[in-house]
């Protein structure tokens, strides 16, 4: 049975990030579309673009525009499920991220700066953190990033700059339902010395412990069991949350 995770967050923040950059979509049209063109693909990734519709000169819109709908397929990447049992290693990123309440955690096509980012990831790491202009966590380079540190999870608030991904709601919601010691807040880097154990997460490479952290004077090292252990916990909350075709 032909399935899409995440499919109740996915269309809330589509309808969400669209109404926050003025375009009006309608529910059923988007829902009926993403579901036929999922029902093509057998494994994979779906990718779903919004835009504004057809625009004349300048960045004015007129009442005319209406958005359009583009969709395309891709295979996911085969490494995520070494990724997934293994862990990664993490450095910092050297370019920082501007601040744009009026864009906070909205997913939009103008980012120009993760271009910049993912070309500058070195070699030697498989991902890394970025901050913003204040020196402040945000996010992985196509992820969010939770920490444990004691009995406490802690994960970026992502109002200022970054994207707040289905999978980081899912992963918040979890943590919640487990009444487990969570917190979302502004942090620096060094709020990761004393964590214990660190992932990273998308909709595409769901969870992903972190096992190394490359700081510019040191060398972090985190536990992957743990995390692995309370994805497997969350397996059957996951599956729920398939949207069937």
């Amino acid at each position: 049975r032909q399935q899409v995770a995440l499919y109740e967050r996915h269309i809330a923040r589509l309808l969400h990030d669209a109404y926050r950059l003025g375009l009006t979509l309608d529910e059923q049209s988007l829902r009926r579309e993403i579901l036929e063109q999922a029902k093509q693909l057998a494994e994979g990734t779906l990718k779903v673009l919004i835009s504004a519709g057809e625009g004349g000169r300048g960045y004015a819109r007129t009442h005319l525009n209406r958005p359009g709908l583009h969709c395309s397929f891709s295979p996911l990447p085969d490494y995520y499920s070494g990724w997934q049992s293994n862990g990664i290693t993490l450095g910092i990123s050297n370019i920082a991220l501007a601040r744009q309440p009026l864009l906070g955690g909205l997913k939009h096509t103008n980012r120009l700066e993760q271009v910049l980012i993912k070309q500058a990831i070195p070699d030697d790491v498989d991902d890394v953190l970025v901050c913003d202009e204040q020196g402040c966590l945000v996010e992985a380079s196509a992820a969010n990033v939770f920490w444990q540190t004691g009995n406490r999870w802690y994960t970026p608030q992502i109002n200022q700059c970054g994207v707040a991904g289905g999978m980081r709601s899912f992963v918040i919601d979890q943590l919640s339902g487990d009444n487990m010691a969570f917190e979302v807040g502004r942090y620096n880097l060094q709020s990761l010395q004393h964590g214990k154990c660190v992932f990273i997460c998308n909709a595409l490479m769901q969870i992903v412990p972190v096992h190394t952290l490359r700081l510019a004077d040191n060398t972090l090292r985190f536990s992957v069991a743990p995390v692995t252990q309370m994805w497997h916990k969350w397996q059957a909350a996951y599956q729920g949350e398939y949207g069937s075709l």
